[in-house]
C-alpha cells in the first residue's frame, strides 16, 4: 500500500515518489528505502560477506541517496542509480576496510545438532560460492528477480534491460548455480 497515493492499493513510481521527495515529502523516501532497503543490503553481503557490515553499508547508501536525489536526471531511473551508488559505496569499502579479521568463538551445540547444522551449513557454504562466481549482473538479476520477488517489469527496469535480455541473464545465472550445486 502507498501512503503517496491517498492509502490506496495503486504503488506510485518510483520517479513519482523521487519528485515527492524533491519537494519535501519524507514518508516519499521511506516508500523508495522499504522498496530497495533489501537489494541494497543483498548486494553489500554479496560484497562483504558480512550481515553486520552490508546493514551498515546499506545505511550508508541511503544516506548518499538521500543526500544526492537532487542529482539524479532521469527519476525513471531511480533504481539503477541506487544500484550504482551501492556499487560505488561497497568499492570504498572494500578499499579502505581493515585487513585483520577477528575470529568469533561460538557456543557448543548439543551432538545430535552438529551433523544437521553442518550440512546445512556445507550447502549454504557452496549456494554462496556458487553466487560468489557469478557475473555481477547476473548475480543482481537473481536476488533482484528470486529474493526480492520483483515482478519482470520492475527487475528489468532495476537492471536497465530489456524483458528478453533479464529472461536470458536469469537462465544463464540459474544453470551456472545449478551445474555448481551439482558437482561430485
Amino acid at each position: 500500500m502507498c501512503a503517496i497515493c491517498g492509502g490506496g492499493w495503486l504503488k506510485a513510481s518510483d520517479a513519482k515518489l523521487v519528485l515527492e521527495v524533491l519537494n519535501g515529502n519524507q514518508v516519499a523516501f521511506s516508500e523508495l528505502y522499504d522498496r530497495y532497503a533489501r537489494l541494497v543490503r543483498v548486494i553489500c553481503h554479496d560484497d562483504t560477506g558480512n550481515w553486520n557490515q552490508a546493514e551498515d553499508l546499506a545505511q550508508e547508501v541511503f544516506l548518499r541517496t538521500y543526500d544526492k536525489l537532487g542529482n539524479l536526471q532521469n527519476p525513471e531511473r531511480f533504481g539503477p542509480w541506487l544500484i550504482s551508488i551501492t556499487r560505488n559505496v561497497c568499492r570504498e569499502y572494500r578499499r579502505g576496510r581493515l585487513r585483520d579479521r577477528h575470529v568469533l568463538v561460538g557456543l557448543e551445540l548439543p551432538e545430535m545438532f552438529e551433523n544437521e547444522i553442518e550440512d546445512k551449513k556445507g550447502r549454504l557454504a557452496d549456494l554462496n560460492e556458487a553466487m560468489a562466481k557469478l557475473g555481477e549482473r547476473e548475480r543482481l538479476a537473481l536476488h533482484v528477480y528470486y529474493l526480492q520477488n520483483k515482478d519482470v517489469e520492475q527487475a528489468q527496469k532495476i537492471l536497465g534491460v530489456s524483458r528478453s535480455g533479464l529472461y536470458r541473464l536469469l537462465e544463464k545465472a540459474r544453470k551456472k548455480v545449478e551445474k555448481h550445486m551439482n558437482k561430485p
